[in-house]
């Protein structure tokens, strides 16, 4: 009985074995025998294209290549076939447009043969050009027409007429032919795109694609003989009105342009919104808001212009490749321009004055009036426009004249030895006093502060607002010198005492 069982699970592993021999087997053998799945429908979706590539291997790839190969060269061999036959229809509608000119011409010279020798050798010479020209014809029964009248040159004139029509029944088949070699154009060049993507993809898993992508470049656009006007109007007229030529342009660019008034909407929305949301945020300089807002919206714009580049089939991926490998580059080029860059960063952070604000640098006053990430412009008070880097803002002492909202503004002045200095300083603080713009606190302190080699100078400093400073500071001196004339106190000017001694 143990023998029995021992037998049954040494054949059962037997079994599990070989099916799994089998299995591999087979699926080995499956490997050895993939066809290509992909290009049983050579107008299948891009996008769907993509997605079938995405599971496959190398190997796999390989035979996806090779399969939309062949479908590529079959449409491009067919397209060269059309196009050596348009070529051969021009021919034939030269040469009989040739045949009916020379008919009539030969026509004319029968007349004059039967007296003048030198018309009968000429028309002798036309018939021969004649019938040589209609060799040209690919349509035999036209070649035996041409030779049956010929034969009886009384019938010349009935030659022209029918080489004639001939010509426009071949021109008017020649245009159906351009109609539809434009059609193949299209088709061949739909394979082309989606053996282009087969391409990449077995690119990326290893495979060496170089020579491959040079044919494909080489079959890449549409030729248009400018020398054969008739023809290249018709070749243009016929992709501008096809499906994957004109018309599939024409959409694309309007969704281009489209896509381009959105994303200005969009930004100029977002700028909006951005600005309301910053209103009433005090933390914030104006600069600073201002630099928020238009950074918001010149992000929106830059991203909105490179994703609306792809409604009209540009790859943008490439250009973006060489921005990035440009950039170490350009770097380097504009170090200076990238210090102002770095130090307007810091000067919105840090904030050390604002729009408005009445600031001293580098030796020149005015008010900021703007500012960008590389320079700021000051209007000086007599209303001169400076435009100072950043770097050197940066980099030198910034004196913000307007930086707090109250300001002491200091006076001194001078009285003589001989008058009395309580009643100067009575009146000082009277005028302080009297005055609506002087705040109360701080106080204002008046003090003797200098006994000068002309004058006793008193130091009256008032507080005020900021934006009241230059209004209080000459009203004061006015009233001061005002009430001291007044009263007699005199302020006294330098002056020298010499004494002259006689010997």
């Amino acid at each position: 009985m143990k023998n029995i069982n021992n037998f049954f699970i040494l054949f059962l592993w037997l079994s599990i074995a070989c099916s799994f021999g089998v299995l591999n087997a087979s699926t080995l053998n499956d490997v050895d025998v993939y066809q290509s799945t992909t290009s049983l429908d050579s107008h299948v979706a891009m996008d769907e294209l993509e997605f079938a590539l995405i599971p496959l291997t190398k190997t796999e790839l390989s035979v996806e290549v090779d399969a939309w190969l062949f479908l590529l060269k079959e449409k491009a061999s067919i397209v060269s076939e059309a196009e050596i036959l348009v070529s051969q229809k021009q021919q034939s509608i030269l040469a009989a447009q040739e045949i009916s000119d020379l008919s009539e011409e030969s026509a004319e010279l029968l007349h004059k043969s039967k007296a003048d020798k030198a018309a009968a050798a000429q028309l002798k010479i036309d018939l021969a050009e004649i019938n040589a020209l209609a060799k040209e014809l690919e349509d035999k029964k036209a070649q035996q027409a041409v030779k049956t009248f010929t034969e009886a040159p009384e019938k010349l004139i009935t030659l022209a007429e029918k080489a004639n029509a001939y010509s426009e029944k071949i021109q008017h088949r020649r245009e159906l032919l351009i109609k539809n070699l434009t059609l193949l154009r299209n088709d061949k060049n739909n394979t082309l795109e989606r053996f282009k993507l087969v391409l990449v993809n077995w690119e990326n898993k290893g495979g060496d694609a170089a020579e491959l992508h040079l044919y494909a470049n080489a079959l890449t656009g549409t030729s248009v003989d400018l020398s054969d006007s008739s023809a290249a109007w018709l070749t243009i007229k016929a992709w501008l009105m096809s499906q994957d030529g004109g018309l599939r342009w024409l959409a694309n660019f309007i969704k281009f342009f489209i896509a381009l008034i959105l994303v200005y909407l969009l930004s100029r929305t977002a700028g909006k919104l951005t600005d309301a949301a910053l209103a009433n945020n005090n933390n914030l300089s104006m600069l600073l808001k201002e630099f928020i807002k238009v950074s918001i919206r010149r992000v929106i714009l830059v991203i909105g212009f490179i994703v609306s580049v792809t409604l009209i089939e540009i790859n943008v991926g490439p250009v973006l490749a060489l921005i990035g490998a440009a950039g170490l580059v350009v770097g380097l080029a504009l170090q200076s321009t990238l210090s102002n860059f770095a130090s307007g960063m810091l000067i919105l952070i840090y904030r050390p004055f604002d729009i408005g604000d009445i600031v001293e640098i580098d030796g020149a006053i005015g008010t900021v009036h703007s500012m960008t990430l590389l320079s700021t412009a000051i209007k000086t008070f007599d209303n001169q426009h400076l435009v100072v880097p950043n770097n050197t803002v940066w980099g030198t002492t910034i004196v913000n004249v307007t930086g707090s909202n109250t300001r002491r503004v200091d006076l001194v002045f001078g009285i003589g030895y001989g008058d009395d200095m309580d009643k100067a300083e009575k009146i000082m603080q009277k005028v302080l006093e009297n005055h609506d713009l002087i705040l109360k606190y701080p106080e204002p302190v008046i003090k003797v502060n200098e006994l000068a080699d002309s004058s006793v100078n008193f130091i009256c400093r008032p507080w005020v607002k900021t934006e009241n400073y230059l209004d209080v500071y000459w009203d004061i001196t006015r009233q001061v010198k005002e009430e001291f004339d007044k009263q007699g106190v005199s302020i006294p000017f330098p002056q020298r005492d010499v004494h002259i001694q006689q010997s």
